[in-house]
């Protein structure tokens, strides 16, 4: 599995640890949207209406954070992304990330095999139960049945 994660290019070291929790909120959903190589313009309009949704990002500075973890992806790849950020995540706000995770995944309708296989490595490194994970998978594709895409 390390292989579909790893950096394009020639990969440099990278002591990016983010700032805060904010900040690897970020990273951690940037990761999984772009793991793929492509970024589709609904997934950018879902992260963007799930930052400005949630009080915890009031008055940060999201696009400093977007552009850090941004310029960070190449260098060291999704797996890397989520690896240096799931310690800022507080314990309680795990289960949320992983649901709105899911949720940007299946803004563009498609959920490739390398957003699968990401999708598993992120609930283990979160820590999550499996049985947690699974539970939130289903609700948001029930939520999301039907969908016009």
């Amino acid at each position: 599995m390390e292989g579909n994660f790893k950096p394009i290019g020639n990969p440099t070291k990278s002591s990016y640890t983010p700032k805060n929790e904010q900040e690897a909120w970020i990273a951690i959903m940037h990761a999984c949207i772009a793991v793929d190589g492509k970024v589709a313009d609904e997934e950018l309009e879902e992260l963007s209406s799930t930052l400005a949704g949630k009080t915890m990002f009031e008055g940060h500075d999201v696009l400093a954070y977007s552009k850090t973890v941004f310029y960070e992806h190449p260098k060291i790849g999704s797996k890397g992304l989520i690896d240096n950020s799931v310690d800022k995540i507080a314990v309680e706000n795990r289960a949320t990330l992983f649901a709105q995770t899911i949720q940007l995944l299946l803004a563009d309708c498609v959920v490739t095999d390398k957003e699968k296989e990401l999708i598993h490595y992120l609930y283990s490194a979160l820590d999550m139960d499996p049985r947690l994970a699974n539970q939130i998978v289903e609700v948001i594709l029930i939520l999301n049945k039907g969908n016009a895409c």
